[in-house]
């Protein structure tokens, strides 16, 4: 699947960019398929929840959790929503929210979703 997916991005580069495939050294692509498996995002969703009207800014989770004390959501699927900037803005604010965090010092054990 990837491959088609990389073979439709270069076909509309080139139409737009015709010089930039020279300049590229290297690429990778990711499916929906890479996001359900080594992202663990049911049904390979990059963005979270559907954007519908009640899945929306305030409607979405929020930042501190109603149903876990000490419980803090951050990402595409958490008020204010999804993107780079609802994502980065909803990091800011949960680091404002979060009471006296320590940072989180890396162990050698600890894996990512992806790993």
């Amino acid at each position: 699947m990837g491959e088609i997916y990389r073979q439709g991005a270069a076909g509309f580069r080139t139409s737009f960019l015709p010089d930039l495939g020279a300049h590229l050294s290297a690429s990778e692509v990711l499916t929906p398929a890479d996001f359900e498996t080594r992202y663990l995002s049911p049904n390979g969703s990059g963005f979270s929840i559907e954007p519908r009207i009640l899945q929306s800014a305030y409607f979405r989770p929020h930042n501190v959790s109603e149903e876990a004390e000490g419980l803090y959501l951050v990402g595409a699927g958490t008020h204010p929503g999804a993107g780079l900037p609802g994502v980065i803005s909803s990091a800011e604010v949960l680091g404002k929210l979060v009471p006296d965090a320590a940072p989180l010092r890396a162990r050698a054990d600890m894996k990512m979703a992806a790993e």
